[in-house]
């Protein structure tokens, strides 16, 4: 099989592998479409964030079958003991890989494992025409899921999590900060669990656009003190919930010039803020100004977590999407055929507005 494998930061090279026998728990996955997130990108490139080291790790010791674990594909052979995926079954992976044998894992609390393997980072990613994985991270798409919704599935089932450990209630009002990807995820769940009002801040105007025909409300960042808008919109008070969307380098987690401290002055007394995006370095904070306001600011769960005896994040992004109350694909606006095109791939999802994008490109395999 085809597989990607990196030589350097920058480089990587298109190499032939044999196809590997599953063992007891793995399936083999055909990937049909693969993205990369911002991060992975980054990586490639050489910038020094967060698995900087690790990836440097695996491209000297030639280990470097690397990034890609937002895809879909479909089973095309099981292990022994696998009993709740068959052959042609059409998955995704929303969850990473536990160890099994720490004392997290031993108390069933595997989502807390400080030992989880990450596709394409502790392990081999999508890049690649097949790929081995345990059952652990994965979980089935339904028909109605078309392969691009499939392959940008992933991030819908974290937003889930971001949404939920919001305490988000019905009645509230949201703000998003970045009305990209998982911003409009984000909003779009609040107001399917029941918020108010849903205030959406960017400063692209396609995305405060799609952001308005979601049913949302836009503010363009560029017009003034967004946090003296919502209080004004919401009689001085402030949002009950924002989701800061962002991420990348900022300066403050309280000063407006920053999208958190603009987050921070949005929100109301007693409110929430919800950290979404990956924020890059370290942001100056000053806790008195976070106690004396009584904001809660929260870095969501990740993984794959019950929601209930009925389902779990992994299972209901899916069905959000199947049944339309979820809408995904308008950021796949990019698609490209063959690992070849890998290179072009980054470079849209780098640079989105040179390109017209609006979200990460797909690789078609």
């Amino acid at each position: 099989m085809k597989a990607v494998q990196f030589t350097d930061f920058q480089e990587s090279e298109i190499v032939e592998i044999e196809r590997e026998d599953p063992g007891p728990s793995e399936v083999e996955i055909k990937i049909d479409r693969v993205q990369l997130s911002v991060t992975e990108c980054d990586l490639i490139m050489g910038v020094q964030k967060k698995h900087y080291e690790q990836v440097k790790h695996r491209i000297e010791s030639g280990d470097s079958r690397l990034f890609g674990h937002e895809f879909c594909g479909h089973i095309t052979e099981i292990g022994t003991g696998v009993t709740d995926f068959e052959v042609g079954d059409r998955v995704y992976a929303p969850g990473k890989i536990s160890c099994g044998e720490c004392v997290y894992c031993d108390r069933q609390y595997p989502e807390l494992c400080k030992s989880k393997q990450g596709i394409g980072y502790e392990r081999p990613g999508a890049l690649a025409e097949y790929l081995l994985l345990p059952t652990e991270p994965l979980a089935k798409l339904p028909d109605d899921v078309s392969d691009a919704a499939g392959a940008a599935m992933q991030p819908l089932a974290s937003t889930i999590l971001c949404v939920d450990d919001s305490g988000l209630s019905s009645g509230d009002v949201a703000v998003i900060y970045g009305a990209g990807v998982m911003g409009l995820q984000c909003g779009q769940i609040a107001m399917l669990k029941g918020a108010k009002d849903v205030f959406a801040v960017d400063i692209d105007e396609r995305k405060l656009d799609l952001a308005a025909s979601m049913g949302m409300d836009p503010i363009d960042g560029t017009e003034g003190s967004v946090s003296e808008r919502i209080k004004t919109r919401t009689d001085g008070i402030g949002a009950d919930v924002v989701f800061e969307c962002v991420g990348g380098p900022q300066e403050s987690a309280t000063d407006e010039r920053s999208p958190l401290g603009s987050a921070f002055q949005s929100v109301r007394e007693g409110g929430t803020i919800v950290q979404v995006g990956h924020i890059a370095g370290d942001v100056s904070l000053t806790p008195r100004e976070y106690g004396s306001k009584m904001v809660s600011w929260v870095n969501p769960q990740k993984g794959v977590i019950s929601l209930g005896p009925n389902s779990d994040n992994g299972r209901f992004a899916p069905e959000l999407v199947a049944d339309g109350r979820v809408s995904i694909e308008e950021f796949t606006t990019h698609e490209l055929h063959g690992l070849e095109k890998l290179d072009e791939l980054v470079d849209i999802t780098l640079n989105k507005p040179e390109h017209d994008a609006l979200g990460p490109a797909q690789l078609i395999l």
